[in-house]
């Protein structure tokens, strides 16, 4: 299946492809994380049979449902193999804890032992960010540990 990329500026990325079973569908990536998705009529691409409007959110839960990722289920997977291993999805606020800050600067592996293991932020991952790594609003961090430490770091992240 090929998927076409079309740079909108100033609005975002739009994605469209052909479904195997001949649906156009298209996915406007938009700058401020929020995603269109229309489903173009068969016999006219050109007109849209349906739009949809999702949050970043919702395209993940979204995605999760439709199995695009299977990140979730491998580290529960892992978290029951490792006894007394907690993961915890933390998203930045707009302001206060960590936000506008390095990692390092929040001491987080010293105060806690929890680990800082990636960064997602838009639609990029950044696994392993260094010490030197400023947090972002809205960046999606994963952080690993023992549960008390988890929780700890959890509150250095957010304030």
């Amino acid at each position: 299946m090929e998927i076409f990329e079309t740079p909108l500026p100033g609005i975002g990325v739009r994605y469209e492809f052909t479904s195997e079973l001949g649906d156009h569908v298209g996915v406007v990536i938009r700058r401020d994380g929020k995603r269109d998705v229309a489903l173009y009529d068969r016999q006219d691409p050109d007109s849209c049979r349906g739009t949809m409007e999702l949050t970043q959110s919702d395209a993940g839960k979204l995605a999760e449902l439709l199995g695009g990722t299977n990140i979730t289920a491998r580290l529960d997977s892992l978290r029951h193999m490792v006894e007394g291993l907690a993961i915890d999805w933390v998203t930045m606020p707009d302001s206060g804890g960590l936000t506008g800050k390095t990692i390092g600067s929040g001491h987080i592996r010293t105060a806690t032992s929890a680990s800082v293991v990636a960064v997602i932020r838009g639609d990029e991952g950044i696994p392993g960010p260094g010490p030197d790594f400023t947090l972002e609003p809205r960046d999606t961090v994963l952080v690993m540990g023992g549960d008390d430490a988890v929780g700890e770091a959890r509150a250095i992240l957010i304030g």
